[in-house]
């Protein structure tokens, strides 16, 4: 077939990929720096990104060696969304000491690594390998999903390799307390261009990297937030008579309702021997349904979406308990669907996902997949999330971003809706939200690296967050007046989701520790001249903070060096330069080579011999690039010409030569 050959069908393997022209610059900076640091919010897109780096690499090497470091709860994800995202196949190195690694220098490597598994040291199932002695061609290490910052000593002191080329997806919030210029140590350590990786040190590190430049190693390009109905607040209410005036602490557990809860898990309602049952009727789940008023509204939002033919929600829970609530409910509910509901924290999830996937056979889309906080972007699934509903509220702004900003692996959908329930009685996720999220404000975004918290879009949280600092000045106010008081100790660390860790036993303690908070958030708003009074004069501190969280809706914020939060407005990334890389990606190889792939594999599809082209240019493309080149083939013909069976029986017909 004149025109297919393996420069043109070997660009097939982009077709899956979103062609921006930010994701399109990082293999550009690879080429020009050796490096690239991409600090862009959670690191969404990262799986895009990374996918043209790869893609990159294996078509310029024939043989290429690529090493992805991963944090443990996200391996899983990682693989799905290589294997199903571009076809390609990462084999694991897992923490296990019993653990065999097939690995040989002389051949190519594709391996992905658990990051636990550098902290095993020389015992670990890595130590061959890095013993080998092996130049990587690209290195990607995804710090992403490090709430805290990520540990540099782990990777400058344990991973002992080089690599030709070095992508880091650095953290969110990348050490909120301090700029996160720290990271570059990374690039010294394994970087093996000795030149390039001490200029490191040359580009600093702060909100121009907002700005689209080829002439840094940085990237910074977060998706811009629509402020108009991008979170949807359902509220609830639970009659007096189910709530004690005598609120029960659980000590142990440290704070009641740590994270939004169920009413089940405090309060010892008649109905909770039901609630405590290993799976549930349909008559059980009505009559917990009537008294939890959460699960009522749940329930209504959730209907839609089950009886729904293009709706998929994922739902986020903190407690393993609610979880499970959740699932045997929903299995009640929807017996008939049961297969429309996956739990993505159970050992068979992936399994399950895979061989779906493989066999590309099912009649039903997933509608609900219950998850928790350990999930990495795109989750391996390729129906387009249309909901994310927080049952339950995490006590971080850092989670709450990263769970809005999780997509499937359709990136071509509008954004979802964002979910949030609130309760009338103040006790459950309106308590995490107006207290717990509020109070940990200066988690929400980095020292001089701009980005985006879905926080801010919540409607109210002006009030919520001068409530809070209302609140606060109360406590330290308290406690460093009049002494020790353990009904407002207790309450201060229960409504704030405050470790035991932090030993606020006593007025002393709980006092410095208020005053620090309130000092820090009000910093942080600019409105520290208000709260210097005895009396705060609440409608200046609400109009002020009104005022800041207009700023922050207009565009990308970050803490200056006084701890106050900047904005730079939507837009500020799209230089002239932007546009002039953006015209220039019209000719790039990936662009051309894909519209060229694609006129052929139509012709083929068009001809007499149906598909028996594709065998000979196959054989033309480096063997690790074959199946990303086969798969790819397959998802363009099945998705465009709703053509062949599963991948399962293409691969079979394309072995036995009968395509």
């Amino acid at each position: 077939m004149v025109g297919l050959n393996a420069n043109d069908i070997k660009w097939i393997t982009s077709g899956n990929l979103e062609h921006d022209p930010f994701f399109f610059s990082i293999p550009e900076k690879l080429d020009t720096f050796g490096y690239c640091i991409d600090f862009t919010g959670y690191g969404e897109g990262k799986t895009d990104k990374a996918q043209l780096c790869i893609l990159d690499v294996a078509n310029k090497k024939e043989d290429p060696n690529i090493l992805i470091i991963c944090p443990d709860g996200s391996k899983e994800s990682w693989y799905i969304n290589l294997l199903k995202g571009v076809g390609l196949e990462f084999k694991f190195i897992n923490a296990a000491h019993d653990a065999v690694t097939f690995f040989s220098p002389d051949t190519a490597n594709l391996l992905l690594l658990d990051e636990k598994v550098l902290a095993e040291g020389d015992g670990s199932a890595y130590a061959p390998i890095r013993a080998s002695g092996l130049m990587w061609d690209l290195i990607i290490i995804d710090g992403s999903g490090a709430v805290d910052g990520m540990n540099y000593s782990l990777y400058t002191d344990n991973i002992g390799m080089k690599a030709s080329k070095l992508l880091i997806f650095a953290p969110y919030p990348s050490e909120y307390t301090t700029a996160p210029d720290g990271i570059g140590s990374i690039v010294k350590a394994l970087l093996s261009d000795d030149n390039m990786a001490k200029g490191v040190d040359d580009y600093k590190i702060d909100e121009n990297v907002m700005k689209f430049t080829m002439e840094t190693p940085f990237v910074n390009y977060p998706r811009e937030l629509n402020t108009v109905n991008k979170v949807t607040i359902v509220r609830y209410q639970f009659p007096e008579a189910d709530i004690p005036a005598n609120l029960h602490i659980d000590e142990q557990a440290g704070s009641r309702y740590p994270y939004g809860g169920n009413v089940f898990e405090e309060y010892n309602l008649p109905e909770q021997s039901i609630y405590r049952k290993h799976e549930y009727t349909g008559a059980d789940a009505e009559t917990l349904k009537n008294k939890d008023k959460k699960l009522a509204k749940f329930l209504e939002v959730i209907d839609g979406i089950m009886n729904s033919e293009d709706k998929t929600a994922v739902v986020y829970s903190k407690s393993e308990a609610t979880v499970d609530y959740i699932e045997k409910i929903l299995s009640a509910v929807y017996a008939d669907k049961t297969s429309d509901i996956i739990y993505l924290d159970k050992t068979h999830a992936d399994t399950r996902m895979l061989k779906q996937w493989y066999e590309i056979k099912r009649s039903r889309r997933f509608k609900v997949i219950l998850a928790g906080d350990r999930m990495t972007e795109g989750m391996g699934i390729y129906e387009p999330i249309t909901h994310i509903i927080n049952y339950e509220l995490p006590d971080s702004p850092v989670e709450f971003q990263q769970r809005y900003m999780r997509r499937s692996l359709d990136t071509s959908v509008v954004e979802p809706e964002f979910i949030v329930f609130l309760d009338e009685n103040g006790l459950f996720d309106s308590r995490v939200m107006s207290r717990a999220l509020a109070g940990n404000l200066y988690k929400a975004f980095r020292v001089n690296v701009p980005s985006a918290n879905v926080m801010f879009n919540v409607d109210g949280i002006e009030d919520m967050l001068a409530d809070t600092i209302a609140d606060i000045k109360y406590v330290s106010d308290y406690t460093g007046a009049v002494g020790s008081s353990f009904d407002i100790i207790s309450k201060f660390r229960q409504d704030y989701n405050i470790p035991s860790s932090r030993g606020l036993t006593t007025a002393p303690k709980t006092h410095e520790y208020a005053q620090r908070k309130l000092e820090t958030i009000a910093k942080a708003l600019g409105v520290s001249d208000l709260i210097k009074e005895k009396d705060i004069d609440k409608a200046a501190l609400t109009s002020k903070i009104t005022a800041k969280i207009t700023e922050i809706r207009s565009g990308f914020s970050f803490f200056d060096g006084n701890g106050e939060i900047k904005t730079v407005p939507y837009g500020t990334s799209k230089t002239a330069e932007f546009k002039q890389f953006a015209g220039y990606l019209d000719g790039n190889p990936f662009n051309l080579g894909l519209k060229n792939a694609r006129e052929e594999l139509e012709k083929a599809v068009k001809g007499k011999n149906e598909y028996a082209y594709i065998k000979d240019a196959v054989s033309q493309i480096p063997d690790t690039l074959k199946p990303a080149v086969l798969y790819n083939i397959w998802i363009y013909w099945h998705k465009t010409f709703g053509i062949g069976g599963s991948y399962a029986e293409f691969i079979k017909a394309y072995n036995e030569g009968v395509i």
